[in-house]
């Protein structure tokens, strides 16, 4: 198992309490901060092309945030923007990783509402092979 911890990062309240806590692991145990950006395309038109740019502009930028963060926090830091469903490329990436932990946001939902509706939390303690820790956004 190595010392990477891979988190998603949208600029989000939740995605900012992951980073802050992934961060605060990395170097709390000298490892490393895999950041992903998750997006999933959808198909529909003429106009998916322009969406699909102005999502990916997004993610250069908040991807950009996170690196920032990582420079000032003195962790070092990879990011990646994936397309796919949150949950299923944070798990993959992790595995192929062999990450210690992935670390998400969540708002607490009840569990009945998140099984029923979904949350990325717990789509991942289904699909990850490693620890998933969720930080509550307050």
């Amino acid at each position: 198992m190595s010392n990477k911890i891979v988190t998603g990062y949208d600029g989000s309240d939740g995605g900012k309490v992951a980073l802050a806590e992934a961060l605060r692991l990395a170097k709390d145990i000298g490892g490393e901060v895999i950041v992903l950006f998750a997006y999933e395309k959808v198909v529909v038109g003429g106009e998916s092309h322009d969406l699909d740019e102005a999502v990916e502009a997004i993610g250069a930028r908040v991807l950009a945030e996170a690196a920032a963060s990582a420079e000032s926090a003195g962790v070092p830091l990879a990011t990646e923007y994936v397309e796919g469903p949150a949950a299923q490329t944070l798990a993959a990436v992790a595995e192929r990783e062999d990450a210690r932990y992935i670390v998400v946001g969540g708002n607490g939902e009840p569990p009945l509402k998140a099984w029923v509706l979904g949350s990325t939390p717990s789509r991942l303690l289904a699909l990850a092979a490693c620890p998933v820790v969720v930080v509550r956004v307050q």
